[in-house]
């Protein structure tokens, strides 16, 4: 079988989707992954085709925009950013595949569903986070928008319908309705809750127990687990790194995700608190202009490192909550404090608060109000012990990757 793959996105949502074409790999398959690329380097590495989307100076542009990480313009910059690539991105879908073609896509894949469409092919699509999927009888929890999971669910549809008829589709629709035209399609509407979903399969990529399924979520919807990274004996690791983390207890892990250009807000009063505690702390971002130009001895920068190696070597981790990050986390049994600041964030951070294995702060509170909650991040046993239980869950479960090829693979054979 052949699968190509299209996931957009920054590292949190193209690293999934690497662990799952290993996956496909190693039992046999021919996988070749269309994305940036920026990530270049880690699909061919990982022994799968790549295949670009677009060109790395077009990933950093929109990464450096600050409106990337706005809750409400944020959608608008991302699909300025898709669709200049659409139609080659398309065209690349297009020259690859066969009817041994199976396509998997990624939640803003546009040019997977179109080529499914088009060609006929079996194709999933694959959702990494629950707020990804309209749901009525649970609602995600968008910026400002809290308050529709408290309304019957007949009255939220009717603010999901004008949300989408109000915000969404005028972004989208014209251009992408202009190349259904071209491509002898008829014009569609109701783009991010429906179209995007693949008829065929939709793969919600988290357990039940992060998001329990729901009777108005697409058809042929399954949930799995998170689709994880595992150390390898492969994995290169700064060995200043190695080192610091020898030299004296765990250290507080602070990130904001490697495609923030914009954290200092964050940095300034996480290193704040750390500082006041007297906890030691590792920052990774590749944006070191974000940080102050000298650090103390207590506090070491790296622009990479594997999270499936590092955190598990922490205390408590920092960071944005994107998806792949809070997944590694809680595979970690890590305690989490989550700065939300756009996209599936914010309904993340609700999501691990319920559970008890995560605060939330908002990245700009004072520094007072971070030393608060950081020093209840450091001695809630509560929360220790709901970390590793989850930690054993997911230890315990069928891996996410296994699970998700074994629907691919289905896919496949229905094909031929």
């Amino acid at each position: 079988m052949h699968t190509l793959i299209s996931c957009i996105g920054s590292a949190g949502d193209v690293f999934p989707f690497i662990t799952i074409g290993q996956a496909l790999r190693d039992r046999g398959h021919r996988v070749d992954l269309l994305t940036s690329p920026y990530f270049r380097n880690h699909v061919e590495s990982a022994g799968l085709g790549f295949v670009p989307i677009g060109t790395p100076e077009e990933y950093e542009r929109t990464v450096s925009d600050a409106d990337l990480w706005h809750p409400r313009r944020s959608f608008s910059l991302i699909w300025r950013s898709i669709e200049p690539n659409l139609r080659s991105a398309y065209r690349q879908t297009i020259e690859r595949s066969g009817k041994d073609t199976v396509l998997v896509g990624s939640t803003l894949a546009f040019h997977s569903r179109l080529a499914q469409e088009k060609l006929g092919l079996r194709g999933a699509t694959v959702h990494l986070s629950p707020s990804c999927i309209f749901s009525a009888r649970a609602p995600a929890k968008w910026p400002s928008l809290g308050w529709l999971g408290y309304l019957h669910p007949r009255l939220t549809q009717v603010f999901l319908n004008a949300i989408e008829r109000t915000f969404l589709d005028p972004v989208v629709l014209p251009g992408l309705n202009a190349f259904r035209d071209e491509l002898g399609l008829p014009a569609t509407r109701e783009v991010m809750s429906h179209w995007l979903n693949s008829p065929d399969q939709v793969i919600c990529a988290f357990p039940d127990w992060f998001a329990a399924p729901q009777s108005d979520w697409p058809p042929r919807s399954v949930t799995v687990d998170f689709p994880l990274r595992t150390p390898s004996a492969e994995t290169h690791v700064d060995p200043t790194l190695v080192e610091f983390l020898e030299a004296g207890p765990r250290p507080i892990g602070i990130t904001p995700g490697s495609a923030m250009a914009h954290g200092r807000p964050v940095f300034e009063r996480a290193l704040a608190a750390c500082e006041a505690l007297g906890l030691r702390a590792v920052v990774v971002t590749p944006y070191r202009d974000q940080l102050p130009a000298k650090l103390p001895a207590s506090v070491m920068h790296v622009s990479y490192a594997p999270f499936e190696w590092l955190l598990p070597k922490l205390a408590a981790l920092v960071h944005h909550g994107g998806i792949g990050t809070s997944a590694q986390c809680l595979a970690a049994g890590l305690p989490q404090l989550v700065t939300p600041w756009a996209h599936d964030q914010f309904d993340n951070a609700a999501r691990l608060s319920k559970l008890g294995v995560a605060r939330s702060i908002a990245p700009r509170a004072n520094t007072n109000a971070w030393i608060r909650v950081m020093r209840i991040l450091m001695r809630d046993e509560n929360m220790a012990i709901a970390c590793r239980n989850l930690a054993l869950k997911i230890r315990d479960g069928i891996p996410a990757t296994a699970r998700i090829a074994d629907q691919i693979e289905r896919l496949g054979s229905l094909a031929n």
